[in-house]
């Protein structure tokens, strides 16, 4: 498993192991490997890369390059995570995190300088002109599975696949606790009030930097209104036959398939 800890960040070096990207796409082996040997591409100086931790005593960096080197194929980053084990999914989504703050950084939101040196035991880049410390951006969301008696609440957005639903979700406001963001959200995207709201999971989103933080909640009152350009349909779906819903990977999944099973107990 991944361990990542405070000692200081080393160099790249040639018993590392390399996580590349090309873009938004993850640069990929044979069998979908996405772990590469130093030896397996040919480094430059443009590849900018950024120590994740240790996988299993060994050091792991992400690259980013120009163009695809030689011998790798591109796979989008969402269809390899929906692979993963749970321990390969945490490590490529920091990787993909961390390379997304480093190449986002470049310059100083407060006076515009160049923020060109990492610190060498944390992720963050100090300006060289007013101090400012840049640490990689995580922006917290709420996703949350509602129950009303032996259905639970599912939606579709107008950018998800037409037979595919999901549970509400959005971003946390400046100022609000996760459970408010959770009652506002319900409230904006679907018109309903609910109740009984308690904490289930948590789970790095790198798309780009989302932490998702998971909730079962009770419906209390109030007709299902969908919010127009926000959600395109919203539905009471009995537990016993749900639609298409998004893959185990993800924690949208893990929530539907948790609650539909705690219900089932609990009735």
């Amino acid at each position: 498993m991944l361990e990542i800890g405070t000692q200081a960040h080393p160099r790249p070096h040639q018993d590392a192991l390399y996580i590349l990207l090309h873009r938004n796409q993850v640069l990929v082996e044979t069998d979908l490997q996405f772990l590469t040997p130093f030896t397996h591409f040919q480094p430059n100086s443009d590849m900018g890369a950024v120590y994740c931790g240790q996988w299993h005593g060994q050091d792991v960096f992400v690259c980013r390059f120009e163009t695809v080197p030689k011998g790798f194929s591109e796979i989008g980053l969402r269809e390899l995570l929906f692979q993963q084990d749970q321990d390969h999914y945490i490590l490529l989504s920091r990787a993909h995190q961390l390379s997304t703050w480093d190449r986002d950084h470049q310059f100083c939101g407060r006076c515009g300088a160049g923020l060109q040196e990492k610190h060498d035991r944390e992720h963050t880049k100090i300006c060289p002109k007013c101090h400012l410390r840049h640490y990689p951006r995580i922006s917290p969301c709420v996703i949350v599975s509602i129950r009303k008696d032996n259905h639970i609440l599912l939606a579709r957005g107008p950018q998800a696949p037409k037979d595919r639903y999901s549970n509400i979700a959005g971003f946390v406001e400046a100022g609000e606790t996760l459970e408010q963001a959770v009652i506002r959200e319900v409230r904006e995207e679907v018109g309903i009030e609910v109740t009984n709201i308690r904490y289930v999971s948590s789970q790095p989103w790198s798309f780009p930097h989302q932490l998702m933080t998971g909730f079962f909640a009770d419906y209390a009152s109030g007709e299902l209104t969908p919010a127009p350009g926000e959600i395109e349909e919203a539905g009471w779906w009995p537990i016993e036959d749900l639609p298409m819903i998004p893959n185990q990977a993800t924690i949208s999944g893990q929530l539907i398939l948790q609650h539909t099973e705690w219900i089932k107990e609990q009735d």
